[in-house]
C-alpha cells in the first residue's frame, strides 16, 4: 500500500482487460498505473466513435512492450507507449500493434495556450483574458524550459546509454533547479551530481569521456527540437509553479493540474497517433 492505494499484482494488471470484453470493442494499453482517467480522457478524444469503457495501464513500458509481442496479429489490442529517449538510445521496438508517442512522454502534449488561460481564470475570475496574455506567453515559457532542462537533461541520457545505475528522470525537477519567477540551475547541486556521474563512467568505462558526451547531446538539441526530449513531467510541474506565482494562487498539484488540461486541450499534436492507431485497426 502507498497513500493509501492498492498494489496491483502484475497478473491481476494483465489480466483485467477479460473483465471487460463485453464493453471494450477495443483495448487500449499504457504504461502508468494509476493514471486510468487522464488516459481514458485523451484517447476518448482522439477515438469518440469507439465503444471502450476503460483503458489498461500494465505498470511500465518493459510490460506493454511484451504484452504486445505476445499478442500480435489481434486487431483487438493497441498498445501505447513514450517515446522517452529510446529514440536516441536506439530501443524503439517495431511492432505492428505498439504505438510510441513523438514527444518523451503524453504529457508534453498538453501544452496549448487557452486552456492554460481558462485555468487561471478559473483560479482567478476576476483576471482578464488579456492580462493573462500579457504576464504568460507559453512560447517564452517553453524556451525558458529548454534552456533550464538543458543542463540536465543530457546527464540523465548519459546515465541510461551506459547503464550506470544513478537515478536520473525519476528525480524530480527541483533537485537541481530552483522553480521561481527567475529559475536558474542550482549549480553546486549540479556540479555535484555530474562529478558522480563522471566518476561512474570512468569506473565502468574508463576509455568513454563523460564532458564529450555531454557536449555531444547540448550541440544535437541546440539543432534539434529538445522539447522533444524533456519530460513532460517536468514542464507541467513547472508550469503549475509559474502560473500560480504569477497570478498568485495556491500552486496546483501535478495529477491535477495533468487531468484538468488533459480536459481543456484540442489535442491536435496527437492526430498523428489517432491515423497510425486507425490505420492498424482497420
Amino acid at each position: 500500500m502507498e497513500i493509501g492505494f492498492p498494489e496491483y499484482s502484475q497478473s491481476f494488471l494483465e489480466g483485467q482487460d477479460v473483465l471487460y470484453k463485453q464493453f471494450n470493442d477495443i483495448d487500449f494499453y499504457v504504461e502508468d498505473e494509476y493514471q486510468e482517467n487522464f488516459y481514458y480522457i485523451i484517447l476518448k478524444k482522439l477515438f469518440p466513435d469507439i465503444n471502450f469503457s476503460k483503458i489498461f495501464p500494465l505498470g511500465g513500458k518493459y510490460n506493454v512492450i511484451k504484452n504486445a509481442k505476445n499478442t500480435i496479429g489481434d486487431k483487438k489490442k493497441v498498445y501505447i507507449v513514450d517515446k522517452d529517449f529510446d529514440d536516441l538510445l536506439n530501443k524503439k521496438e517495431n511492432l505492428e500493434n505498439l504505438f510510441y508517442l513523438k514527444q518523451y512522454s503524453v504529457e508534453n502534449y498538453l501544452l496549448e495556450a487557452n486552456p492554460i488561460i481558462e485555468i487561471v481564470m478559473e483560479e482567478r475570475p476576476k483576471f482578464q483574458r488579456s492580462e493573462i496574455d500579457q504576464k504568460f506567453i507559453l512560447g517564452d515559457f517553453l524556451t525558458e524550459c529548454k534552456n533550464l532542462f538543458l543542463e540536465i537533461i543530457p546527464c540523465y541520457i548519459v546515465i541510461q546509454k551506459y547503464e550506470l545505475g544513478i537515478p536520473n528522470v525519476d528525480l524530480s525537477q527541483d533537485r537541481y533547479c530552483i522553480l521561481n519567477l527567475n529559475a536558474e540551475i542550482k549549480k553546486t547541486e549540479l556540479e555535484s551530481y555530474k562529478e558522480t556521474i563522471r566518476l561512474a563512467l570512468e569506473d565502468k568505462h574508463e576509455k568513454v569521456s563523460f564532458m564529450r558526451e555531454l557536449d555531444y547531446y547540448k550541440e544535437y538539441f541546440k539543432n534539434g527540437d529538445f522539447l522533444n526530449h524533456i519530460p513532460g513531467k517536468y514542464i507541467i510541474k513547472f508550469l503549475g509553479i509559474r502560473i500560480s506565482q504569477l497570478f498568485n494562487f495556491p500552486s496546483i498539484n501535478f495529477n491535477s493540474l495533468a487531468y484538468r488540461l488533459s480536459k481543456l486541450c484540442t489535442l491536435t499534436s496527437l492526430l498523428f497517433l489517432k491515423s497510425a492507431i486507425t490505420g492498424f485497426l482497420s
